[in-house]
């Protein structure tokens, strides 16, 4: 009589049950198990081991174009987003003042002439957000004299160093950006915002700078966006993508004492798969403003910029 007790060789094992076996392995240990034999390495490049994860999970199967799915290696886009959502998340992890300023940089001068409320206050409330949820109604307030802060995303840290290269695959994609912001009904206000792409090094490889937008006194929230479109013939221009640096500025046009300057609230930064016979090389943006490449006019937001450079050594 056999022992009961005995193991069983993986290898004797049909594949269905192996594939059915590595659905239960920790996200974290994936990768790991890809590289224990070919089998195993075959099994979990399969679409139908990820879609059986991602029922799991529940995980909209469909947030995957089918092309994407289709392109060899496209199993990592769905190890990507299934352990790190890069396609279905807001990578500005406090984007309206919930966390108070965690993750924002203010520069020592600026310090005081920033505040969060709890709910926006001479304007109308933030609309309803299925994206945002309902944590984001609150917002951040200028004051009398410009004010800036920036916020820095890792794309690597957030899932985008995988090998191979995961935003290689996910060709045609655009990095979208987006910032609401509001005066109140009795003061007017200012914006300025500026949109920088950096490699490894905090080299800038694109950036864009929008014009000063004057705001007038008014009870509704405006939306201004810019998208970062890549294809394939600039290769060359993310090969080596790593932070981006969302910086936005504002002001009242009163010089009122205290905070009733421009409102921002909900800044975003998304990554959009592009349909490929759609996908075009012209960036286009509701605001007007014209990107720039590799230099980087002198201007009055310098001074952030340079206090941030000083600060992270550079």
């Amino acid at each position: 009589m056999e022992n009961p007790t005995e193991s069983v060789s993986f290898e004797f094992l049909p594949e269905p049950v192996i594939e059915l076996i590595l659905t239960m392995v920790p996200e974290e240990d994936i990768l790991a198990c890809n590289l224990v034999c070919r089998t195993w390495k075959r099994l979990i490049s399969r679409k139908s081991y990820w879609k059986k994860r991602y029922q799991e999970k529940k995980i909209n199967w469909y947030e995957i174009p089918e092309h994407i799915r289709d392109k060899a290696g496209g199993w990592m886009i769905l190890y990507a987003q299934y352990r790190y959502q890069i396609l279905s998340k807001n990578y500005i992890h406090n984007p309206s003042g919930h966390r108070r300023f965690g993750g924002w940089v203010i520069s020592a001068t600026h310090r005081n002439m920033w505040l969060v409320e709890q709910v926006p206050d001479g304007c109308e409330p933030l609309p309803s957000s299925d994206f945002f949820g309902r944590k984001e109604g609150c917002c951040f307030v200028t004051s009398f004299d410009w004010s800036s802060k920036c916020y820095t995303v890792d794309l690597w840290r957030e899932g985008l160093k995988l090998k191979p290269g995961v935003m290689k695959l996910i060709l045609p994609f655009q990095i979208k950006c987006s910032q609401m912001y509001a005066a109140r009904f009795d003061c007017g206000g200012q914006f300025n915002w500026e949109l920088r792409l950096l490699d490894s090094h905090w080299k800038v490889i694109r950036f864009y700078k929008q014009p000063t937008i004057d705001v007038p006194p008014s009870e509704e929230w405006k939306t201004a966006e810019y998208g970062f479109k890549f294809e394939s013939k600039n290769d060359f221009q993310f090969r080596d993508l790593r932070y981006i640096e969302f910086i936005h500025e504002g002001k009242d046009t009163q010089f009122w004492a205290g905070h009733f300057g421009t409102k921002f609230a909900r800044s975003c930064v998304t990554i959009e798969l592009l349909e490929p016979d759609v996908a075009v090389a012209v960036e286009e943006t509701k605001e007007q403003g014209d990107e720039k490449k590799k230099k980087i006019p002198r201007r009055r937001m310098g001074g952030l910029a340079k206090w941030l450079r000083k600060r992270k050594g550079r």
